[in-house]
C-alpha cells in the first residue's frame, strides 16, 4: 500500500509517494551491501524523494526487533555537476568518503 508524504520545500508541494515493497527491498540491499542509489531507485533522482525514503527506511528499520542500523542520507556533487543521493548504514559503510566511492561506483560517476 502506497505511503503518501507531502514536502513542504517547494511553495507548489507536491506529493510524495512511496511504496511499502520499495522500502522492503531498499532494507534488504541495505542489509546485502550497506546503502541504496538511483541504481536501485530512479526516484532517488528527486532529492526531496530521496530525503523522505530515507525517513520511511529508518522507521520501517526502528520497528524491526533486533536491527539498529545507522541509516544515514547523503548528497555528493561529481565532476560535472550532478548531484547525487545515497542511503546507507553508516555501520557497514563506516565513512563519508567510502559512501562517496560507492555512489561513484554504482552511478558510474567520478568523484572529486
Amino acid at each position: 500500500m502506497p505511503v503518501e508524504t507531502k514536502t513542504k520545500i517547494h511553495e507548489d508541494s507536491k506529493k510524495l509517494v512511496y511504496q511499502d515493497s520499495d522500502v522492503k527491498k531498499a532494507m534488504d540491499l541495505i542489509r546485502d551491501h550497506g546503502y541504496v542509489t538511483r541504481a536501485d531507485f530512479n526516484q532517488m533522482d528527486d532529492e526531496d524523494w530521496a530525503e523522505g525514503f530515507n525517513k520511511k527506511i529508518s522507521d520501517a528499520f526502528l520497528k524491526v526487533d533486533g536491527e539498529d542500523p545507522y541509516i544515514y542520507f547523503e548528497q555528493f556533487d561529481f565532476k560535472g555537476g550532478d548531484i547525487d543521493s545515497i542511503i546507507f548504514d553508516m555501520d557497514q559503510v563506516g565513512t563519508r568518503d567510502h559512501a562517496l566511492q560507492l555512489l561513484a561506483e554504482a552511478i558510474h560517476q567520478k568523484a572529486y
